[in-house]
């Protein structure tokens, strides 16, 4: 870390009639306003442009992790515990970037999150300190996945149309692979103990062990934005013609392309042989894993953006109007709606009693499982962004530009 003295700028005074005197001074004053601004930009660029870009931890193999997005493949955004509305500021750090619809990952006593600037950081869970921090070019727009003692991320390259990903060992300190991918990796990773799969923004779908070695491929010829899921060995997504596609995740083969309404923004997830995804109709839709057919649709009146969230019974989902739904799995049919009066686009974490959702209007809000009502609302200084997580009893959210917050449970 490199510390910047206080600089104290000594402007030189020059003796004149009146009038000029108060000018001079006037455009002195000014000087010195802007001065102090400068001074903080610097100060920035060196603090930043100096972190050494490593993470090296002594840990071992084996411990607790929250190791993906959704916790695994099938995108599950639940914990089989009960908790309170009242929560306590444990610690804040702030990074360099501002955040994507992600969340933390977690292994350890550690803390791991990605940016738009292309770095990938890790906290101490304890007191929120900033263990090191990795630095590529591009935009880190994926949820990093914990592998054991390794680290895997992707840093997209806009102007080259391309991706980067990175295999890193963060008990050694060092890069183990480095694979250039056509497209730019904008979605959310899975991590299975066969490999790791992820899809770009050109349509292709990627197959890669753990060892960073391809093997496979699949071209579905369509933009896609849409974060894949995994269940009974098929991959599922939506892209931007508003298909649905299925993949089997043994051998990339193409399984259904099934045409339903317009675009696919927010990710799938899957419930047994049931998945759940949104489109920019605004309709929630249940489809077959095995067939790709419509089982049901709900429609929530406003784009979905988020990946739905679902328990036992229901399903979870929000709007860019701010209404929060809850549908039963089994039929469609409504059984709560809540009007937060903000914009949910980041889903939502649920609890046997409590969902935490955050809001762009700058909040998080807690909200009763079986009712709707909204019990809590912590108001926060930027667009609620991270879909909370809640490891070893403290809750880690995020938002706007580039703060992780973690909090304690008081009731």
């Amino acid at each position: 870390m490199i510390w910047v003295r206080r600089l104290k700028i000594i402007l030189p005074r020059y003796r004149t009639d009146c009038s000029t005197n108060s000018f001079l001074d006037g455009i002195f004053k000014m000087l010195k306003s802007y001065l102090k601004y400068v001074i903080l930009f610097l100060t920035l660029i060196i603090f930043y442009g100096c972190t050494p870009s490593s993470i090296k931890l002594g840990t071992k193999k084996g411990l607790a992790s929250y190791n993906m997005f959704g916790k695994n493949g099938a995108r599950d955004f639940t914990l089989p515990v009960t908790v309170g509305h009242n929560i306590l500021l444990k610690w804040e750090s702030e990074i360099n970037g501002s955040f994507p619809n992600s969340s933390v990952t977690t292994y350890d006593n550690y803390v791991f999150i990605n940016d738009l600037s292309g770095r990938v950081y890790c906290f101490d869970a304890t007191d929120g300190k900033v263990i090191g921090a990795l630095k590529h070019d591009g935009a880190v727009y994926t949820t990093p996945v914990i592998d054991g003692n390794n680290i895997i991320f992707a840093a997209a390259e806009g102007d080259n149309n391309l991706s980067l990903l990175y295999y890193y060992n963060f008990l050694t300190g060092k890069m183990l692979f480095e694979k250039e991918i056509p497209g730019r990796i904008m979605t959310e990773m899975i991590k299975t103990e066969q490999g790791l799969y992820f899809n770009t923004e050109n349509g292709m779908l990627f197959c890669y062990n753990l060892s960073g070695e391809k093997i496979w491929e699949f071209n579905t010829k369509a933009r896609t934005h849409s974060s894949p899921a995994l269940g009974n060995n098929i991959i599922v997504f939506g892209n931007d013609n508003g298909e649905i596609v299925g993949i089997r995740a043994k051998d990339g083969k193409l399984l259904y392309k099934e045409k339903t309404g317009e675009a696919f923004f927010c990710g799938a997830s899957i419930d047994g042989n049931t998945i759940y995804i949104g489109n920019d109709n605004g309709n929630l839709y249940a489809i077959d894993l095995m067939t790709g057919k419509i089982i049901w649709q709900f429609d929530t009146g406003s784009r979905i953006a988020m990946t739905p969230a679902f328990n036992l019974t229901h399903v979870i989902i929000g709007n860019l109007k701010g209404e929060l739904f809850s549908i039963d799995k089994l039929t469609g049919n409504l059984h709560w709606r809540t009007n937060t009066r903000g914009v949910l686009s980041a889903s939502p974490l649920l609890t046997e009693n409590m969902i935490i959702l955050p809001d762009l209007n700058e909040a998080y809000h807690f909200v009763d499982l079986k009712k709707g009502e909204i019990l809590n609302t912590y108001l926060i200084e930027g667009r609620g962004k991270l879909t909370p997580v809640i490891f070893n009893e403290v809750l880690y959210i995020g938002y706007d530009n580039g703060i992780v917050r973690a909090y304690e449970f008081t009731d």
